[in-house]
């Protein structure tokens, strides 16, 4: 049993390293720490986890996320509004139709 234990945490530890090496391959275009944050948090991995992968200080991390999400909030309800007024303007530009006279005859 020791012996089998001993495989799972070698095979564990080298998926660990692989998907380290693929996280980091994927932010390796983003400049900004704050969008390599965003797109490992988006892809599941945990805030010690994008720490330890970003050299960062967890604590770091995690206020970088607070600052994230809170800019997600105001756009959210940014767009929630443009949309509620475009929708009122619309609603407020149809018209009733107008009693067409008829025409008199001759």
């Amino acid at each position: 049993m020791s012996q089998t234990n001993d495989i799972l945490l070698e095979i564990s530890g080298k998926l660990d390293k692989v998907l380290r090496l693929l996280a980091l391959d994927v932010v390796k275009g983003y400049e900004k720490e704050q969008e390599k944050i965003e797109l490992l948090d988006s892809l599941g991995f945990r805030p010690i986890e994008i720490a330890k992968l970003l050299n960062k200080s967890q604590d770091n991390v995690n206020n970088q996320l607070n600052a994230i999400r809170k800019k997600r909030e105001k756009t959210s309800k940014t767009t929630k509004k443009a949309e509620a007024k475009k929708t009122n303007t619309q609603e407020g530009d149809k018209k009733e139709p107008t009693e067409q006279k008829p025409e008199a005859t001759k």
